[in-house]
């Protein structure tokens, strides 16, 4: 059996609908079995605004954290799924949470553009799916002082939130029809796999914004 990953977080979370036990069980299967953390799954209703109510269940999350006083979180939802990663990235993620200022540090994301910091393992950049971070408290206050104003929580990230990245990506999503439903999960694959590789090149289209230290 492998070892598990453990991150330098105070808590870690899954956000999840009440009625989507087959997602949690697949989850705990692929990603809670490969992670030391105790995960704890916040479950919420669903709500006649999803928008509204994917963004205050992880509002909700960030007030959690600062009510507790935590330094920093790890939020999932229930359809991250893992790429296959090493001990060395991990290690050095939790080495930048650990001793660098960030709001939020992507574990997975869709494209965006993204550039290299000077840190290993570590990209600066704008993207989207908020599936698998991790918030410091600078990133809780700034979320939770940002009540839902009918925009997403992917454009309250790129908007007010300085977003890292892990890169490579440690996680990309897979959606309740594509595990149930062969074609559908073609399809996923392929957007995924096309995700993937603007996620490789990136970093060399905007090789000029590592070498200037850009935003880091």
């Amino acid at each position: 059996m492998s070892s598990l990953f453990k991150f330098d977080v105070d808590a870690a979370f899954c956000v999840s609908l009440r009625d989507r036990q087959d997602s949690r069980e697949r989850f705990m299967r692929e990603v809670g079995s490969r992670i030391g953390n105790p995960l704890v799954f916040h479950l919420r209703d669903k709500d006649i605004n999803p928008i509204r109510g994917h963004y205050e269940s992880h509002r909700a999350l960030a007030l959690m954290a600062l009510e507790h006083g935590w330094q920093r979180i790890l939020i999932f939802e229930d359809d991250a799924k893992p790429y296959d990663w090493r001990a060395t990235s991990i290690n050095w993620i939790n080495r930048f949470i650990a001793t660098r200022p960030f709001e939020s540090l992507h574990l997975g994301y869709t494209m965006g553009r993204t550039w290299l910091t000077w840190f290993p393992f570590i990209a600066r950049g704008r993207v989207s799916a908020p599936h698998a971070y991790i918030l410091s408290q600078e990133g809780c206050r700034v979320l939770v002082a940002a009540p839902y104003d009918g925009r997403t929580l992917d454009s309250l990230f790129k908007r007010r939130i300085k977003q890292h990245c892990a890169y490579p990506m440690l996680f990309r999503r897979i959606s309740t029809a594509a595990s149930q439903d062969a074609r559908v999960a073609r399809h996923e694959d392929a957007q995924w796999q096309q995700n993937w590789g603007r996620h490789l090149r990136s970093p060399l289209k905007y090789f000029w914004k590592t070498l200037l230290r850009w935003g880091f």
